[in-house]
């Protein structure tokens, strides 16, 4: 009888440590990753906001995708070569699946390249206006150039130019990529769960079978969720927070350059902001200094113009004297322009709060040089329709997120591009970027420190700082790959 009553306990117990066993492993197939922000669309062609790239990043690629070094590798392409003239490239595609099992064909490539440079139907078409036109081949697509673009392979590997299918309906919404996770479900303000790819291309499978991003506005409910377990990574964790997460045994914090500008955008096209004087009057009154420490608790990196340090090759380095903090030089020129009593309206985007921060202590700095200032802080959505895409603003604060080459960040800033929100026009400042995508080696690089020059000089906004990208997830989560553009790799992850 003892011995029935011991064999009993044995089986029990083992049932149980199989179900231990065996729920613990399905929950170790599980991350749960807490980001501030739904998607604007997952529509490539549509879409314009950085929070959507870090997700789609494991569900679309392109002909080539980023690496973390900055540089570009092959995805849907596994070999490529250019002409003698540097016009003509030519892809040879891999074999490759969509996550509806439909083969990816040259005219899946064809189509989704012409849609993303079509204008009445990108927003950022003109990123792809070097473009003269693109043939099929067997097993290959040719893009012929107009003339040669030192950034264009940089180029392919942004969202707007992944591959999906030519059949694809509804992509805003119900994404069809070949990335090693596919898009499962999307309550909208709730949470976006992926599910790993089988048939990747590569091969590989990721150690997760399942990310779920839970969309988590507020970043104090963020570290409690990571506190608790019911979030396994913050991937950029406000620094606002840093001290409630620091040393704690079960979590551990990365630190990297975030190649992120932060900028205070001003609508050149508003009066009085078409006024040199005043826009000059505005950045001589902000002392970053006391901003960083205040908005970043000091972990921020002060910047001067358009390009980040974490941009070492292209960033001028020389233009931190240009408008130093200098509240009366700021109030001589608001008098000489007739704006003593200037009155502006500062819109700024709640699911940011370095931003909301950043506004608020800048406004502060503001009202010592007697301007008024009406702090409007509205949502990410009316954010990204009124003052990105109508330019229906004054003042505004953003982070403009970092790319793997200068041109795509600075060609912004040019008068005809559809991303210039900031309404800004300098002719000189138009010619040294197209002669940037033309030269090479260190001519080029002495072309974008000239530019940058200019907008520090002239001000299409003004320049705060590169925030730190703190990333805090649970102890046991290993592989963390950092980019120098806004993206989770999930597929790199494991515990």
């Amino acid at each position: 009888m003892a011995f029935n009553i011991i064999k009993k306990i044995s089986l029990h117990g083992l049932v149980v440590l199989i179900l231990v066993l065996v729920q613990g492993s399905a929950f170790a197939q599980v991350i749960n990753i807490a980001v501030p922000a739904d998607p604007d669309s997952f529509d490539p062609v549509k879409t314009v906001a950085a929070a959507t790239g870090e997700i789609a990043f494991n569900i679309y690629e392109g002909l080539v995708k980023a690496t973390p070094t900055g540089q570009v590798a092959g995805a849907l392409a596994n070999t490529w070569t250019v002409d003698e003239t540097k016009t003509v490239y030519t892809f040879y595609l891999r074999e490759a699946f969509f996550h509806d099992g439909s083969k990816v064909t040259v005219d899946d490539v064809v189509y989704s390249l012409n849609r993303a440079r079509n204008p009445e139907i990108a927003v950022r078409a003109g990123e792809l206006a070097m473009i003269q036109g693109i043939e099929g081949l067997d097993g290959a697509v040719q893009i012929k150039l107009s003339q040669p673009h030192g950034a264009f392979l940089y180029t392919l590997a942004e969202v707007f130019a992944v591959i999906y299918p030519a059949h694809a309906q509804d992509l805003a919404h119900h994404p069809i990529g070949t990335g090693p996770y596919s898009l499962e479900e999307w309550k909208p303000n709730q949470h976006l769960r992926l599910k790993r790819f089988e048939q990747h291309w590569s091969g590989q499978k990721p150690y997760f079978q399942e990310a779920k991003f839970l969309i988590i506005p507020d970043e104090n409910s963020m570290v409690l969720n990571l506190k608790a377990g019911r979030v396994d990574l913050i991937p950029r964790l406000e620094t606002s927070v840093l001290h409630q997460v620091e040393g704690n045994p079960r979590i551990q914090v990365l630190s990297f350059p975030m190649n992120t500008v932060q900028v205070l955008a001003i609508n050149n096209a508003r009066a009085p902001f078409d006024d040199w004087r005043v826009r000059k009057a505005l950045a001589l009154g902000v002392n970053q200094e006391e901003v960083i420490f205040g908005a970043a608790w000091g972990h921020g990196v002060e910047i001067y113009s358009a390009l980040s340090p974490a941009m070492a090759d292209f960033y001028n380095d020389q233009l931190a004297s240009i408008n130093t903090y200098d509240p009366n030089r700021a109030k001589a020129l608001l008098r000489e322009a007739n704006q003593e009593r200037l009155q502006l309206k500062l819109t700024l985007p709640s699911n940011y709060p370095l931003h909301v921060q950043t506004g608020e202590l800048i406004a502060e700095q503001w009202k010592a040089l007697g301007i008024q200032v009406d702090l409007e802080i509205v949502e990410w959505g009316t954010w990204l329709e009124r003052v990105y895409t109508q330019r229906d603003y004054e003042v505004s604060i953003i982070g403009l997120a970092g790319r793997l080459d200068p041109h795509g960040i600075l060609v912004r800033y040019t008068t005809e591009n559809s991303r210039n929100f900031f309404n800004f026009s300098h002719t000189r400042y138009d010619t040294l970027i197209q002669r940037g995508l033309e030269t090479v080696g260190e001519e080029r690089r002495e072309t974008y420190l000239q530019a940058q020059e200019i907008l520090a000089q002239q001000l299409p906004g003004i320049f705060v700082m590169d925030p730190p990208q703190l990333v805090a997830m649970a102890k046991g989560i290993q592989g963390w790959r950092h980019y120098p553009i806004y993206v989770v790799d999930v597929a790199s992850l494991f515990r």
